[in-house]
């Protein structure tokens, strides 16, 4: 059975462990185009987003000259100069909404950039001022083929060569490690690819809250006293092998092609982080039914589910 007929089976009861979502995606993305979205318009946008969907907003607009706010700064961006209102958001629900209400009654022009074509905000914008791209289905807050979809119509890189990497190079490593044996996490990523750091952190506090303690850097951060305080039951994850500057017994790396771009780190981290998870109680698998049902009993969370259709 491949991947995406396997997402056609899980259900709310047997929510799985996400380290095959990755490659669910990579196969969605072996079999359709990618959809553009036409920019040329837009003299001095303003660009909104919330929580992940900070880190690929900045990557696939950032060769365009625009203002980026977030959920708590965007009532001081919204009466700047701008000529456009740019909405990034996967489920086009929660602050999209209001992001989308408050440009409306300042009559300023919006476009909506989601996954969800039925969408609060979708219906307020309308069909012509929104670009839907493709999804997986799955479950809520992973957000795997949502963002990776944006990022892979920016660096257009080889899904198949990815998945082969990770199967070939990634997976052998992975069986020999113990994850369970750690409490806290290193995760190092190359320099040139530190932008998408904030999605692992994020990542991280979803599937575990406080249960583990994480931090992600890049090589050049890591030089900044970030390990004076070794601990052995910290893992240090890299993509390289090296003389390492700081002190610590447990290191393990994967080795990167040289031709490999942002699209194969994000890919590869996602994969590790849920393979953690397998190792621990399902704290997000336990937990997820009950945050759902607190969150639709608010203005800000009505209708969710657990799983993302």
């Amino acid at each position: 059975m491949n991947y995406l007929e396997k997402i056609k089976k899980f259900n709310e009861n047997s929510l799985l462990s996400l380290d095959e979502v990755v490659l669910w995606a990579l196969e969605l993305f072996e079999k359709w185009n990618f959809e553009k979205l036409d920019i040329s318009e837009f003299k001095k946008p303003l660009i909104a987003w919330s929580w992940n969907a900070i880190v690929t907003a900045k990557i696939i607009f950032s060769w365009i000259d625009a203002l980026f706010c977030d959920e708590t700064s965007f009532d001081s961006f919204i009466d700047k100069d701008i000529d456009w209102l740019i909405i990034v958001s996967a489920s086009g629900e929660k602050h999209a909404t209001i992001f989308a209400k408050k440009a409306i009654s300042k009559w300023i022009k919006t476009k909506l950039l989601t996954c969800n074509k039925n969408s609060t905000a979708w219906n307020l914008i309308w069909k012509e001022n929104t670009t839907v791209t493709l999804k997986n289905r799955e479950p809520y807050t992973y957000n795997t083929s949502t963002y990776m979809w944006w990022i892979f119509a920016l660096t257009k890189e080889n899904p198949k060569i990815i998945t082969d990497f990770i199967q070939k190079s990634i997976d052998p490593i992975l069986k020999e490690i113990d994850f369970s044996k750690y409490n806290w996490y290193l995760l190092v990523t190359p320099d040139k690819f530190s932008t998408v750091n904030q999605l692992f952190i994020v990542k991280f506090i979803e599937l575990f809250g406080r249960k583990l303690a994480r931090d992600v850097f890049s090589y050049e951060q890591l030089k900044h006293a970030v390990t004076v305080v070794p601990d052995n039951n910290e893992l240090t994850i890299t993509f390289w092998e090296w003389d390492l500057v700081f002190n610590t017994e447990n290191h393990i790396y994967f080795p990167l092609p040289k031709n490999c771009n942002l699209w194969w780190i994000m890919a590869i981290w996602y994969y590790v982080i849920w393979n953690i998870q397998n190792s621990y109680p399902q704290y997000f698998k336990e937990n997820i039914w009950q945050y759902i049902e607190s969150l639709n009993k608010t203005s800000f969370g009505k209708w969710l589910w657990v799983i993302v259709e």
